[in-house]
């Protein structure tokens, strides 16, 4: 990054990790597709792999443009650190696994993702760590928790269906009273949105697929955080191989640069289209952290600075949701969030397809349940095509 890149997050995402000077006045971050690099000699090779000389030998151990794109997220975060995996459930395990063993405690708070659900109950399981379950998002319940083998306290927020927020602030002293660790999923928020990092949150997560990218082109996943910390989650990437392609961090660096301008949009046409369901006769409940009625809405200010553009929202049952969905023009029907296209899903079909229909039901997921990503269209048209399928489910 060229110090004179800023301070301010639509300049990060433009200029962070990138110094054309060093790229021959390049404007756009070089692709470095090459899975070797030679060196100069045997010394300099040696000098390279024992830490004495900076430089690049084998791209699963370090790779220029994936480097780049790790130092544009570190960035936008305010962080030290970042590394960059092949997918967010590649990141949600590699902030994890280095530090857990046989033996040890993590307890979960109950709403997340359908998939580190299934990792949390297939996977931990047979390595021998114990997942211990909150009640619910609030202290209290994972107070009620935490004993003297827990190692890490995980949650995600806002949480992917219902967009529920969690008291970072609360969970970071649990954390810290504990000795535990206090890793965080915070995809939906955003570096724009919110700052898990400034919270008291020791290890971040990121599907960058969604929002970071933008264009629903690249799977990736990062976890950001303290260089003491990051280092052994990336010193287990490179054993492991769960590595991201160059390409894919390439494309992952120019969706950064348009992210403040795409969250922007997010944001604004998120609370609008909220505004607008919350209003239909045939919605009986939104789930959307910046409208009053959100059981978190008074958190979401304190802790955010925009809500995004997940919604959920349920109607009679899921006859009618499914209706919904299929009778949409605009939206397209599949799973994912954060893309510049607007999606329509029940989450049983897609984010939470794995979990059983009743874990589903304990966790609110309710048959009714219709989620939407708002991309980056005219809200107008937007509302307008939900309303014209509310109204022919009718």
């Amino acid at each position: 990054m060229t110090p004179a890149a800023g301070d301010h997050i639509g300049t990060l995402a433009v200029h962070a990790g990138h110094a054309p000077e060093e790229h021959m006045g390049a404007a756009v971050p070089p692709l470095y597709q090459s899975v070797t690099f030679v060196a100069a000699d045997s010394d300099t090779l040696e000098e390279i792999n024992e830490g004495r000389r900076r430089g690049y030998v084998y791209s699963r151990i370090r790779n220029p443009t994936v480097l780049a794109a790790e130092q544009r997220l570190a960035a936008l975060e305010g962080a030290q650190s970042a590394v960059l995996f092949a997918s967010g459930m590649a990141a949600v395990a590699g902030a994890l696994d280095p530090f857990l063993t046989s033996g040890d405690e993590l307890v979960a708070l109950p709403d997340i993702y359908g998939g580190t659900l299934r990792y949390f109950t297939e996977i931990l399981p047979q390595r021998g760590i114990v997942v211990r379950w909150a009640k619910s998002i609030y202290a209290a319940d994972v107070a009620a928790c935490i004993g003297p083998k827990t190692k890490i306290i995980y949650a995600e927020t806002p949480t992917n269906p219902l967009v529920r927020i969690v008291d970072l602030p609360a969970l970071a002293e649990l954390a810290a009273q504990s000795s535990a660790m206090l890793v965080v999923d915070g995809t939906l928020g955003g570096p724009l949105n919110q700052k898990p990092l400034d919270l008291g949150v020791n290890l971040l997560v990121h599907s960058g697929s969604k929002y970071l990218n933008g264009h629903s082109d690249v799977l990736a996943g990062a976890v950001v955080g303290s260089r003491d910390l990051t280092r052994k989650v990336r010193s287990a990437q490179q054993a492991s191989g769960a590595i991201m392609d160059p390409h894919a961090a390439w494309l992952l660096m120019r969706g950064m640069a348009t992210y403040e301008l795409r969250m922007q949009r997010h944001n604004a046409s998120g609370m609008e289209i909220a505004g607008f369901l919350e209003g239909h006769k045939a919605v009986r409940k939104v789930h959307f952290p910046g409208l009053a009625s959100h059981p978190d809405h008074q958190l979401a200010r304190r802790q955010m600075s925009g809500f995004g553009g997940l919604i959920s929202f349920e109607v009679e049952d899921e006859r009618l949701a499914r209706q919904v969905v299929d009778r949409t023009r605009l939206f397209g029907i599949g799973p994912s969030i954060g893309g510049i296209e607007s999606l329509i899903s029940q989450p049983g079909n897609t984010s939470h397809h794995s979990v059983p229909p009743q874990r589903r039901l304990e966790m609110g997921i309710t048959p009714g349940l219709v989620r939407i990503s708002v991309g980056i269209e005219d809200a107008r048209d937007l509302i307008a095509d939900l309303a014209q399928a509310l109204e022919a489910s009718r």
